[in-house]
């Protein structure tokens, strides 16, 4: 533990805060214990339910590429402005035997806007966030393209970005900007949802999860989640056989913001979406005895083949070959690189200020304007 992490809370609060230690801890001991008993139980019913798979009883297959894409949003909250960043990286994964290579160094996209505060900066900058993450998957080479997250996620970032720009009174340069690539980056979603090209295999791996597709199956009246569920059934080297995916379906997609000759194309790629999100499917794996399970989601077209799911679980395994890790390789490395957006995005502010400083008489006026709207972290030399 750093020995910084309790030094800005006052001590009786850290002391109340610890004293929880016994009561917790009994909780999980009682959550653990109870769990125990009913494993093979709940096992014996995954397999009655055919639910319960071996990965050596799969097709054998070659090593397949893969990349790992991650993306980040920041807003700086500044007194005048909302500094709005998105961006999405892409890494590629651990070289397989066949030393097949497609990129030498991680490929990104990003925007950046500074906007007067609105509502909708929020939504619509993870929205933007979004479908640069797609841009990149619908790119990338590889035989398999994990991407951080739920594949329901996007368009359910979409639909909250269009319902946050909806309720603006002036459309704003964010709001422009997302609506003028929201065609193309519903076709691209299209495209991995559907899993169109047949060699290519597009993944989502969601590392937090609240869903339990499988736990109501198994009638577990624990409120426990899949994942912690699985991660507790599944010896090394078992996965389970697709189960259909409990996704919430956007409201009413927002098609009168496009422009009139714009709405019916919009209209059937949407309609195509919700399909294509009805018919994705859940995998959970569990490769090696140091992972907990991993939830795979993946389209219909791919869960249904063998050969594709060996491949899709072949990567995993490939790529998670180290017990540091707790998901695959270039998730880890993707999501590594990204999360310092945050950082880079505080760097760019007072980059900005300095410029402007330079190009404008009245130095208080840009320090204030571009200054956070509230007082930042200090600490003391």
């Amino acid at each position: 533990m750093a020995r910084d992490t309790f030094t800005d809370l006052p001590a009786a609060l850290v002391e109340d805060l610890l004293g929880k230690t016994p009561e917790l801890s009994s909780t999980v001991v009682a959550q653990l214990a109870a769990r125990r008993t009913q494993r093979e139980q709940l096992r014996e019913r995954l397999r009655s339910l055919g639910l319960l798979g071996d990965l050596a009883a799969l097709p054998r297959v070659p090593t397949p590429t893969s990349c790992g894409i991650d993306g980040s949003v920041a807003v700086e909250r500044l007194l005048a402005h909302d500094l709005l960043v998105a961006g999405a990286l892409a890494v590629e994964g651990l070289t397989p035997p066949s030393e097949l290579r497609f990129w030498p160094e991680p490929r990104h996209e990003i925007w950046v806007e500074l906007e007067h505060h609105t509502d909708a900066n929020d939504v619509v900058a993870r929205a933007v966030m979004a479908g640069l993450e797609i841009e990149l998957a619908v790119r990338a080479p590889h035989d398999v393209v994990f991407l951080d997250g739920s594949l329901a996620t996007p368009l359910i970032a979409f639909d909250q970005a269009l319902r946050g720009i909806a309720e603006l009174v002036e459309p704003t340069k964010s709001s422009t900007f997302f609506l003028s690539r929201l065609p193309e980056w519903l076709a691209a979603l299209l495209q991995i949802l559907e899993a169109t090209p047949p060699r290519q295999c597009w993944v989502g791996v969601p590392k937090y999860t609240s869903r339990r597709e499988i736990a109501s199956l198994l009638d577990v009246d624990d409120p426990i989640d899949d994942r912690a569920l699985l991660t507790a059934l599944l010896e090394e080297g078992e996965f389970t056989y697709p189960v259909p995916l409990h996704a919430r379906r956007p409201h009413g997609f927002g098609i009168a913001l496009f422009p009139p000759d714009r709405r019916a194309e919009v209209t059937a790629v949407v309609t195509r979406l919700l399909a294509a999100v009805a018919a994705l499917r859940v995998i959970y794996v569990r490769p090696h005895r140091w992972l907990p399970a991993l939830r795979l989601e993946s389209h219909e077209t791919i869960a249904a083949d063998p050969s594709r799911i060996a491949c899709v679980l072949e990567a995993i395994r490939f790529q998670c070959s180290t017990g540091a890790l707790l998901e695959p390789f270039p998730l880890f490395l993707a999501d590594r690189m990204v999360r310092h957006l945050r950082r880079a995005t505080r760097a760019l502010r007072h980059a900005i200020r300095e410029a402007a400083a330079r190009d404008y008489p009245v130095f208080d006026d840009v320090f204030l304007l571009l200054e956070s709207y509230r007082s930042e972290a200090y600490r003391a030399p």
